[in-house]
């Protein structure tokens, strides 16, 4: 694999500055305990479930409380304030997704058609998890307008750009030692997620028949513009 892209690396820059440290200290300053550590832990994989489950209304801190057992005092304590929650739910589902893939990963051979099919059913299959599915539900349940969540959720919104890095790292992997247009490689890297997005949220409606021509459809429509 070769060296990170610059946008990679502008990527992880802004996670560092969104989550710079593992968290073991409240909201508050106080050094959390064992006892506090796993009362973390278990408003966090709460809070991950209520936002993965179906339905059209916005999770809220007092839900998260109550399904926990505890109250809303106590999530105040270990997050401070709703930001506070939700910015520690996308740091733990981005820990998640590493932990799985921590590499280093190995040198890929395959043909451009499988490569770009890799990234489509990558974003797929992790777009009906129920860490996807939490981070579609919350990114729906904030303001629609970047310039209002960066407003109302700051630490949120810095959080889910840096998010990006993980897309982008995996992206240039997939495409690693491929002759190709670096813009036009820019340009599917940016349009394909969003396209699958897409194709996900017909899988949940249930409108679309046969979702697998269209992700095959899509994927010859990439390899066209990319050779």
């Amino acid at each position: 694999m070769t060296s990170e892209s610059p946008q990679a690396a502008r990527a992880l820059e802004q996670w560092l500055v969104a989550v710079p440290t593992p968290v073991t200290t409240s909201a508050a300053g106080t050094r959390l305990n064992k006892r506090g550590l796993e009362t973390r832990a278990r408003l966090l994989e709460v809070a991950i479930r209520c936002l993965a489950e179906e339905g059209s209304e916005p999770v809220s801190a007092n839900r998260v409380a109550k399904e926990a057992g505890v109250t809303w005092g106590t999530v105040q304590h270990q997050f401070g304030d709703l930001d506070g929650l939700w910015v520690a739910v996308i740091t733990e589902i981005h820990a998640r997704s590493w932990a799985e893939i921590p590499g280093p990963w190995p040198a890929l051979s395959g043909s451009l058609r499988e490569r770009v099919e890799g990234a489509i059913d990558s974003v797929w299959i992790y777009l009906d998890t129920p860490e996807g599915r939490a981070l579609t539900a919350l990114r729906t349940w904030l303001p629609p307008r970047r310039s209002d969540i960066v407003a109302e959720y700051p630490r949120t919104a810095a959080a889910f750009a840096a998010r990006e890095h993980d897309w982008i790292q995996g992206f240039d992997y997939l495409m690693d030692g491929l002759d190709l247009d670096p813009v036009k490689l820019d340009q599917v890297r940016c349009l394909l997620p969003a396209a699958v997005r897409g194709l996900s949220n017909e899988r949940q409606l249930g409108f679309t028949s046969d979702l697998d021509v269209a992700r095959r459809t899509l994927a010859e429509a990439l390899v066209a513009f990319l050779i």
